[in-house]
């Protein structure tokens, strides 16, 4: 429809009163939309100003708390410095590495006793402001007496390094004494990265989508100067958010990258959804008045298209008549089948087609085709659409035509399914398309006759080519071969080489050609025997590989790998040679090389094994008197601050015992020292014996320890227990370590089909990691991360030697956790049935006295500690305890004294513990029962010290309990010994096992 925009018609228009209703709608959109966009531009810039305050406040926080955190760190290492004021450089180094540890905001820190710098860290670089005495150096006096004087932290800044960048400088005055003797020692500044601390906090993220500054120097607030950030922003109505921390505060002024905008983002999108709607009101108001006579003028369009389709309606009838073509119409819901004339015609139906029904149809289809037929036309009653079909009919005379079939299906106005198709006889169609094809067929039969005899000559003609190829493709291969290639004669005379013969010898072919190989490459190191072994194969027509030191022309020794292949004629002799050599010289140094290192390797080895012992030695040594002395100590009457004391003593000691045995283990592993020996035990008793070790630390905690058994658990079963052991204790002492809240639940069963296939899960409600973590956390040294090892501690080794010993007990350790959703660590370990008796298990709880008599007992030790500790373990017994300092003196002692108990230290001078124990064990007296006191923590050691004649075995460190209990036990297996029958021998020494 269109509509014309002249003056005149307008005015008709308005005259008939038809555009009224739109000019007054028109006048009520467009106030409405002049309203609607000033509203929208008010809530943009409100929404634009929340948005910058929210940014700025999250900037401000981090820069707040990144800031608080350095200042926090440093006064930290104040406290220290007031507690330790005499520390020496390595120490404030020590103490600053470990307080500030990764932090990268604060470059350098400075230590000024009495106002002279004299320690610093870190050092490298700043070994030139030792010395700095701020009482002499103007530009710095006054803010030291200002920090001196007010006894609070001072900061400065931000301002430019001479290192470059820019940083703030805080100080803080250092007091020394207690609070009625407080007196100033110095004061420790700190410079802190601005740039890094910028970056911590979000302040040059690109990313925040606003433009900021950052206003008080030297920490004076709003008033203070512009530090940061463009100056234009303070008077473009910014956001202002303070940022407060000790000794002062910032502001932080904060708008819209590029500025506050004044045109809303969404302002085109409004006009045009004002536009639409106004649109909408206002072309139906002004349509509807034409409505009426746009009616008439259908309406006399309509008559005449009916007229017009009466003619046509005429015509196509008349164009079916002479077309031969049959047109159908089916009803599905009534069974109601129409046919035209010619349809009747085409099936040979001769009455009433009023009668019609579907079943005629199907009874002329040909028995072959009615499936395929009928299945079209229920899919098109069910479907709807086009459908077409090619089937085939009988007549009554017995005479089979070919039909093709269109139609269309489709829902009629009174909402039924109605079926319309014409059907034509297409059997000379039919018969022509056979008889093509039978042509065809016939056609492509000779053509294919005539093809393979072509391909049969092209054939023939390629494999002559292609042979005439592979001959000369050889010869290529032969000539150019990485490998030199030797042709001789039946008797070894050289006929032809290749061109890596003369590379690798230095002959040429004219050389080389009429010689012998022998004579050319043979030299006075040649193996004569290999010589000897390759004629012989030779002259049998037997093939040979060997290895042979050669001599190049220039009489360099090189050593080949040849491969002699000998060619025999009808008559079974050699008529041929082939000599197939290669340059195995560089292999050869190689291997050789590889022997030294090898052999560096195991001395290596020997070495670290050495190494481990001593250092097991060294330092189990002194932590045998720590952890003692710290047992003593926890046993006496001890205030509430010394108990605690004691207990943190022992706490370290414990957990540095743990992490030496962490190492070593880890060691025995990496060697294969590390051996499973299985022994019958009971489950039950050995996970609930691991879960004690943890309940105490889980009760101080504040966290419970839950286990269930699967129902048909074996109670018994074969395999290391302490093994096992160490396993849950670690996964359980994890559990236990890095959960605040909650509880850590145990469940022990079985695989279905293996009851002596061990599933563990330890579950904790931990704080968890993440996936990328967890696929490191069995690694070496390896925990989730740095965070992690400060709050918890910890070697990162307890996993790994877990994951390693389940996969030795033929089963794997499994993890799987969300980050602050918990663990769940699943063991899976094969164990065996039991075999013969399981050994009664020993009572869990430990006497803590012990019924000792009188006896004699020799402590040989080295250490004066370590005996000063076992005499205050054994000082309130009846026993009359005999010390010896080394080896030769046990034995002279023991021959002197003839003691019952001797305590035998493994490393001691001038005589060890096993020398000793040898000669102990030759002398002729009542013979002792001999402890070792190792701090030896191998198999092997164990071996040796029962090897030597040694009756049992204390590790080091040794507790006060597991000692009295040893020496009672010795005891009563000595009364036992005395009350047997006695056995003469003869001449040989009274032995007392």
């Amino acid at each position: 429809m269109v509509f014309s925009l002249q003056p005149r018609r307008w005015l008709g228009a308005l005259k008939k009163r038809s555009y009224l209703p739109a000019l007054v709608a028109f006048v009520v959109v467009f106030i409405a939309s002049a309203f609607a966009e000033k509203q929208n531009a008010t809530i943009h810039y409100q929404n634009s100003r929340a948005d910058v305050q929210h940014e700025a406040g999250l900037i401000g926080s981090r820069l707040k708390g990144q800031l608080s955190a350095d200042i926090q760190l440093v006064r930290g290492l104040v406290a220290v410095l007031s507690t330790e004021p005499d520390m020496d450089q390595a120490r404030f180094s020590q103490l600053a590495e470990q307080v500030l540890g990764a932090q990268k905001e604060i470059r350098i820190v400075a230590a000024a006793p009495d106002l002279v710098v004299s320690l610093i860290y870190p050092m490298a670089g700043n070994e030139a402001a030792i010395g700095l005495d701020y009482n002499k150096n103007e530009a710095q006096r006054d803010a030291a007496f200002r920090v001196r004087d007010s006894g609070e932290m001072v900061l400065a800044g931000p301002l430019d390094l001479v290192q470059g960048g820019r940083g703030l400088i805080s100080r803080f005055p250092i007091f020394v004494g207690r609070e009625s003797q407080k007196r100033f020692f110095g004061i420790l500044s700190a410079v802190i990265d601005v740039d890094a601390l910028y970056v911590q906090a979000g302040v040059t993220d690109p990313n925040t989508g606003i433009e900021l500054a950052l206003i008080g120097r030297d920490g004076m607030g709003s008033i203070g100067e512009l530090f940061y950030g463009n100056p234009d922003i303070i008077d473009d109505d910014p956001v202002a958010v303070n940022i407060s921390f000790p000794a002062g505060s910032w502001q932080l002024v904060a708008r819209p990258a590029g500025g506050w905008s004044t045109q809303p983002a969404n302002l085109w999108p409004l006009r045009l959804a004002l536009f639409t709607a106004g649109a909408l009101i206002l072309f139906p108001t002004l349509l509807a008045g034409r409505l009426s006579a746009a009616r008439q003028s259908v309406i006399r369009i309509l008559k005449r298209r009916e007229r017009e389709l009466e003619a046509l309606s005429r015509r196509l009838e008349v164009a079916v008549e002479t077309s031969q073509i049959g047109i159908w119409e089916y009803e599905p819901d009534s069974d109601h089948l129409i046919w035209d004339r010619r349809m009747c015609s085409l099936f040979g139906y001769t009455g009433d087609p009023s009668n019609l029904r579907a079943d005629f149809w199907t009874q002329r289809l040909h028995p072959e085709d009615q499936k395929a037929s009928k299945q079209i036309l229920d899919d098109a009653v069910r479907d709807g659409g086009d459908f077409a079909a090619n089937f085939r009919i009988v007549l009554p005379d017995g005479a089979v035509h070919h039909i093709r079939e269109l139609g269309v299906s489709f829902i009629d106005t009174a909402g039924k399914r109605r079926l319309i198709a014409v059907n034509w006889d297409v059997s000379q169609d039919v018969q022509l398309r056979d008889e093509l094809m039978r042509a065809n067929q016939t056609l492509q039969r000779r053509n294919g006759e005539m093809r393979e005899s072509q391909l049969a000559l092209e054939q023939a003609h390629a494999e002559l080519q292609e042979q005439q190829a592979e001959l000369h493709r050889l010869s290529l291969v032969a000539k150019h071969a990485s490998d030199s290639i030797i042709l001789t004669d039946a008797k070894t005379r050289i006929i032809w080489v290749n061109d890596a013969f003369t590379r690798v010898t230095g002959y040429t072919p004219e050389e080389a050609i009429g010689s012998t190989p022998g004579d050319l490459l043979n030299g006075p190191n040649s193996d004569v025997a290999v010589i000897h072994d390759i004629n012989g194969q030779l002259s049998k027509g037997e093939r040979f590989h060997t290895e042979i030191l050669n001599y190049t022309k220039s009489g360099k020794e090189i050593w080949i790998d040849t491969d002699l292949v000998p060619i025999l004629n009808d008559d079974g002799q050699v008529e041929l040679i082939i000599g197939i050599e290669r340059d195995i010289t560089e292999s050869k140094t190689r291997q050789r090389e590889l022997a030294e290192a090898k052999l560096a390797a195991e001395q290596a080895d020997r070495t670290k094994s050495e190494f481990l012992a001593n250092m097991s030695h060294e330092i189990r040594t002194p932590m045998n008197g720590i952890i003692g002395m710290a047992e003593l100590l926890a046993d006496s009457d001890l205030a509430a601050n010394e108990q605690q004391y004691v207990d943190t003593i022992q706490e370290s000691s414990s957990a540095l015992l743990k992490i030496i045995n962490d190492i070593l283990d880890l060691s025995r592993l990496e060697a294969g020292k590390l051996e499973i020996l299985p022994t019958n035990f009971e489950l039950r008793h050995c996970v609930e014996s691991a879960i004690d070790l943890m309940r105490p630390k889980a009760l101080e905690k504040g966290i419970s320890i839950s286990i269930t058994y699967a129902t048909g658990l074996a109670d018994q079963m074969r395999g290391d227990d302490g093994r096992l052991r160490q396993i849950l204790v670690n996964l359980i002492g994890n559990a236990v370590k890095f959960t605040a809240q909650g509880g850590v639940t145990i469940k022990v069963g079985t695989a279905d089909d293996d009851p002596y296939r061990l599933l563990i899960d330890i579950e904790d409600t931990g704080i968890g990691i993440s996936e990328d973590q967890a696929q490191h956390i069995f690694d070496r040294f390896s925990q989730a991360d740095a965070a992690t090892t400060r709050a918890f501690g910890g070697t990162g080794l307890g996993l790994t030697i877990s994951g390693v010993l389940a996969e030795r007990m033929g089963g794997v350790i499994t993890l799987r956790s969300e980050l602050g959703q918990g663990c769940c660590f699943s063991l899976s370990v094969q164990m065996a049935p039991v075999q013969g008796q399981v050994a009664e298990v020993e009572s869990k709880e430990i006497a803590s006295t012990f019924v000792l008599t009188d006896s004699v007992v020799l402590l040989a030790e080295d250490n004066k500690v370590n005996r000063l500790l076992i005499n205050k373990y054994l000082n309130d017994q009846p026993l009359e305890l005999v010390e010896a300092v080394n080896g030769r003196e046990a034995v002279t002692l023991c021959q002197k004294h003839v003691p019952d108990i001797v305590l035998m230290d493994m490393s001691m001078p001038e005589l060890d513990g096993i020398a000793a124990t040898r000669e102990i064990r030759a002398l002729n007296i009542v013979q002792p029962t001999i402890v070792a006191l190792t701090a030896n923590a191998f198999e092997s050691d164990r071996e040796a010290c029962l090897a030597a004649g040694m009756d049992s075995f204390l590790s080091k460190p040794i507790k006060k309990a597991h000692l009295l209990e040893t020496l009672a036990t010795l005891q009563a297996e000595r009364i036992a010994v005395r009350k047997l029958p006695s056995v003469e021998g003869d001449g040989a020494p009274a032995v007392v096992p």
